[in-house]
């Protein structure tokens, strides 16, 4: 390790000069009181006079007399003097640190080091001492270095706190210098045959280390069982001297030990075995408390009282269980299942504030890193007798953000009875969705059945870093703020939706997503595939429930655009993996939230029914108040409904209200099928009924080649009210709707056939409503003709069905007042074959179709 002076010939005479000097001083100090140590002084100033003439390399010479020349400051400390054991102290430590002590002279150091110790004397010149001597190289070993450790142990619980915490960052310290030495040794090649692994030895536990290890390896494993040992309240059998030791301490050490060497334990069979035997039944024990105690609810009838969770337990145990999941997975996948069910347990409404928070945190740790889920997937969900983690983690986020919002005001009873403080907050006052006051900017909050939940911002995107698991200095649980909880809950689901993605979709080099849309999915490996599946399986049916309840809740416009964006990515991935009931399940959703409350829109109830077994909380009429939607968004529009033919006539004359967050989905929807339409198979129908709809109540009309512009009718007489906001935003849902349907060229046949079948689908709906006499919707016809003009170079795909749809509907029954007036197309029969006409007369007939609003003269030849 260090080589302070061993190769440098001028520090080493440096070194001995210095030497000659301590010894003089000590020789002169105790010339009346101590004549035994001027004695001892005086011969050893002889021998080092000899040392530089007799060898070349000085260290060498010291250091095989070491135990000779440190005698004298050993005698020195034995006095106990208050002003020579300083002194002795420090030639000591020089000499340590220029590595000129021996084994013999090390193990004479520790044994006057421990007499210092018992005495309470210079205690923090000892830990100096004992850091240099265990740390500057490995000459302390066995029981030697097992009584320098105890010795730090005694001194960390002494009554002085300066004493105290060095001890502590002493012991940590001399901790991680035992497992480096392992590392080191590791890399060293050794020619000794390795004797077999003794299991039986290994469950009794010894003060011996296993005869499978080498020197440094055995020592580091004694050290770690009887941590082992401590923290379950069992004597020690390396660390003889033990007087006291504390759990949370020994949690902490036996936490930087796992973390910091976790190949240490994969390399060596002894250490893993120790990891499945030991820490993890320990673990598990110490859980029980927390396992076993429901707040607010009178005690069990049983023999003993149940023990309260202690903060600092579980929290430590809690950081164990992270980096034992995070880094030692393959090697205890079966241990594994049970902390991940705990962590779930831990999310019960039952379980005090304070752990729930702690288990998302340690939830959240988990959850951005892909390699563990797609293991815990494989390894518990898609095993027919297992645990379903995945799901269950998922299905528990979402119960939880639904237990904050559900839960009577007042929340839970403490554990001595005194009523805990609301879990959720009183929001400010509002009006119009924004806060009443001067210069008060709204905070970002969830609203949900008159229960106001703040979203709190300042937790990190990435790792939670100032967390309850990093409050190690903490006796009691913090106070949790308010919507601290649903924030973190939040977050996990976030995170969890970007790590689906990246094992289903792919992940690009920048760590940016790419769009798999050119490599079809069946081409990867069946395995994959099936993986791939069980995730969506066993996530979506949580998470479009708690992403579509924090949808409705959310007031604030970038929470509302992450879910959005979770959801999209959640309809894209199940449309590549042809899995049509989810992807469906999650369209409706976004188009629930597009339209205003309690809209009728008998296709989107259809749908949801249909989705096998998927719950999602939505508005019902009972829950909520129009002040509710009010208070999440303001009004920016308001307009009739459209007719459909399930409504009874009259009911659409009723005003409906669009709101600024109705809008922002209505948006995430188009973009949702601008960006994905080719997963979205016969949802097209579903998106598109939604759009009409949504363009209806804005009051859209079609113009010249099929675009939706907003009308004249917008007026003092007309029964839209649009604000000032919207009108500034219709321009752009104009566009965006017409670049959609421009975009149709880039759809692949079947997407493209699947587009055009749902539009015929929605005009032949509207044809139905002019027959009893009320206004259609143009919407369909004017994107027949936008998508028709753009596909015009691959006209065999669509002429069939477009060309079926206008003959029968529209011209041959002559229903709808559409033409250019005094315009006259003709169609010469004979030269259409099974209704494939050229490109050209296609045009025609979709511009008659499309544009105008006169009767036009259609003479079929």
């Amino acid at each position: 390790m260090g080589t302070h002076g061993q190769n440098n010939p001028v520090l080493a005479k440096k070194l001995l000069d210095s030497m000659q000097n301590d010894l003089r001083m000590l020789s002169a100090e105790c010339k009346r009181k101590h004549p035994e140590v001027k004695e001892c002084a005086e011969m050893v100033q002889v021998k080092l006079r000899t040392v530089s003439a007799k060898n070349e390399d000085i260290i060498a010479g010291l250091l095989s007399m070491s135990s000779d020349v440190i005698q004298p400051f050993v005698l020195g400390c034995d006095t106990k003097n208050p002003k020579l054991v300083p002194q002795c102290l420090v030639a000591v430590q020089r000499m340590i640190s220029h590595e000129a002590v021996s084994t013999a002279a090390a193990d004479s150091i520790i044994g006057m080091l421990w007499r210092l110790m018992e005495v309470g004397m210079e205690e923090l010149k000892l830990l100096q001492t004992a850091i240099l001597l265990l740390t500057i190289n490995s000459v302390v070993q066995h029981e030697s270095l097992a009584k320098a450790l105890v010795l730090c142990f005694r001194l960390h619980f002494t009554k002085d706190s300066t004493t105290i915490n060095t001890a502590a960052a002493a012991i940590k310290q001399l901790v991680s210098a035992i497992f480096d030495r392992v590392v080191i040794e590791d890399k060293l090649p050794t020619m000794e045959p390795k004797e077999p692994i003794n299991i039986e030895e290994l469950k009794a536990g010894s003060k011996s280390p296993p005869k499978s290890l080498r020197p440094c390896a055995g020592d580091a494993y004694l050290l770690f069982q009887d941590l082992c040992q401590l923290v379950n309240a069992d004597q020690p059998f390396w660390l003889t001297g033990m007087t006291e030791m504390t759990r949370t301490f020994g949690l902490e050490l036996l936490e930087s030990v796992l973390t910091s060497y976790p190949s240490t334990f994969s390399q060596h069979h002894e250490f893993s075995f120790m990891l499945k035997e030991k820490v993890c039944p320990l673990v598990i024990k110490l859980f029980s408390p927390s396992l076993k105690y429901r707040q607010g609810l009178p005690p069990a009838p049983s023999p003993a009282l149940v023990e309260k969770p202690y903060f600092p337990i579980v929290m430590r145990l809690l950081r164990i269980v992270a980096v034992l999941i995070r880094f030692y997975y393959p090697l205890l996948v079966t241990e594994c299942e049970i902390f991940l069910s705990l962590l779930v347990k831990f999310l019960d409404p039952e379980k005090p504030i304070w752990q729930r928070c702690l288990s998302l945190e340690v939830l959240h740790k988990l959850s951005v890193q892909p390699g563990l889920i797609k293991s815990f997937c494989q390894s518990y969900d898609m095993k027919p007798h297992s645990t379903k983690i995945f799901r269950d983690i998922i299905n528990a986020l979402g119960a939880f953000i639904q237990s904050l919002f559900m839960n009577p005001l007042g929340g839970p009873v403490t554990q001595g009875g005194v009523k805990l403080p609301d879990t959720q907050g009183t929001p400010p006052a509002i009006v119009g969705g924004m806060p009443v006051g001067g210069g008060v900017s709204p905070q970002p909050a969830f609203i949900y059945r008159g229960v106001w939940i703040p979203l709190l911002t300042n937790i990190p995107q990435g790792q939670v870093k100032a967390g309850f698991l990093e409050l190690l200095d903490k006796t009691e649980p913090p106070a949790v703020p308010d919507g601290y909880g649903v924030s973190l809950a939040f977050r996990n689901l976030m995170e969890m939706t970007k790590t689906v993605q990246v094992l289903v979709m792919g992940e690009g080099e920048e760590g940016e997503l790419k769009a798999k849309r050119e490599v079809d999915v069946t081409e990867s490996s069946e395995e994959d595939r099936q993986l791939n599946i069980e995730l969506i399986n066993s996530s979506w049916c949580g998470m479009l429930a708690a992403l579509s309840l924090l949808l409705d809740a959310s007031t604030d416009e970038s929470a509302t655009e992450m879910i959005l964006k979770a959801q999209e990515a959640y309809a894209n991935m199940c449309g590549h993996l042809n899995m049509a009931t989810p992807r469906d399940a999650f369209i409706t959703a976004l188009c629930k939230a597009s339209l205003p409350p309690h809209y009728t829109l008998t296709i989107l109830n259809s749908h949801a029914n249909s989705s096998s077994g998927y719950k999602v909380l939505n508005r019902t009429a009972s829950q909520e108040s129009a002040s509710d939607t009010v208070e999440r968004s303001q009004v920016v529009a308001i307009g009739t409904a459209l007719p459909t033919a399930s409504l009874p006539a009259g009911s659409h004359q009723s005003q409906v209200s669009l709101t600024a967050k109705n809008i922002q989905v209505m948006r995430a929807l188009l973009s949702l099928a601008h960006c994905h339409g080719d997963i979205l198979g016969s949802a097209w129908h579903l998106v598109l009924t939604t759009l009409q709809h949504l363009v209806w109540i804005l009051g859209l009309k079609p113009s010249a080649g099929g675009s939706l512009k907003a009308g004249q009718q917008i007026n003092d007489a007309s029964s839209s009210v649009i604000t000032t906001a919207a009108m500034a935003d219709l321009p752009v849902l104009s566009a965006m709707l017409s670049r959609l349907f421009e975009s149709s060229q880039y759809l692949d046949d079947v997407a493209l056939h699947h587009l055009i079948d749902a539009l015929c689908k929605l005009s032949s709906e509207s044809m139905e409503l002019a027959y009893n006499n009320r206004e259609p919707s143009l919407f369909a016809v004017a994107k027949l003709l936008e998508s028709g003009l753009v596909n015009l170079g691959r006209v065999e795909v669509l002429w069939r069905p477009v060309a079926a749809h206008l003959l029968e509907d529209i011209v041959l029954s002559s229903l709808w007042d559409l033409a250019i007036k005094g315009t006259t197309y003709s169609f010469d029969s004979g030269s259409s074959k099974n209704n494939q006409l050229p490109p050209v007369q296609l045009q025609a007939l979709l511009h008659v179709v499309g544009s105008g609003s006169e009767m036009t003269k259609l003479k079929i030849i």
